[in-house]
């Protein structure tokens, strides 16, 4: 009877280590794998991450491509008198790029060439609140006052457009073009 108890004890024994053995083996495999899997899902983040990033440039490098094209086509419309079509045009980039100067300037050049000149000045003031030395916003300015009447303070905005401007400071962009005749 001893022996048999002795004997199954012996074929237990290798059960039990090999059980032993299995499971540290298991488990090595088993943080090996997780780690791995942990490893996997870091990737997969930073992936997703740089991705984003990637997008989010490419995405910003297209807005202002298309914001480009359209105050290019906005400005083309507007040279061909199209207004109502160059207004639609600057209002979709500033829809886009609500601090354009280019697409605010545009609106007001298109009220401008509508006879819209305080309306006009409006548009270009707020061009000029969001960039002050925008010189052609300064000189459309100077304009839309000289239409008005405003001969004084239009020959302000057009002096404070050639500070800037220094290339037309002897063209006829100065200050005597914009008064009517007989005016100095």
């Amino acid at each position: 009877m001893m022996y048999i108890q002795f004997r199954r004890q012996l074929n237990r024994k290798p059960v039990y280590l090999l059980t032993i053995l299995l499971s540290k083996v298991f488990g090595i495999l088993g943080c090996l794998i997780a780690s791995s899997l942990t490893l996997m899902v870091l990737s997969a983040g930073d992936i997703g991450y740089h991705y984003q990033y990637v997008d989010a440039t490419v995405s910003q490098t297209n807005s202002s491509s298309i914001v480009s094209e359209l105050i290019q086509n906005g400005n083309a419309l507007l040279n061909t008198s199209e207004y109502d079509k160059a207004m639609t045009t600057f209002d979709q980039v500033l829809k886009l790029d609500f601090k354009s100067v280019d697409a605010l300037n545009g609106k007001g050049l298109v009220l401008n060439n509508l006879g819209k000149y305080q309306e006009a000045i409006l548009w270009f003031d707020k061009a000029l609140k969001i960039d002050p030395n925008f010189v052609d916003a300064l000189y459309n300015k100077a304009d839309a006052l000289g239409e008005l009447g405003n001969y004084e303070e239009a020959f302000i905005w057009t002096e404070k457009a050639l500070a800037i401007d220094t290339t037309n400071q002897n063209t006829s962009m100065s200050t005597s073009a914009l008064l009517p005749n007989g005016i100095n």
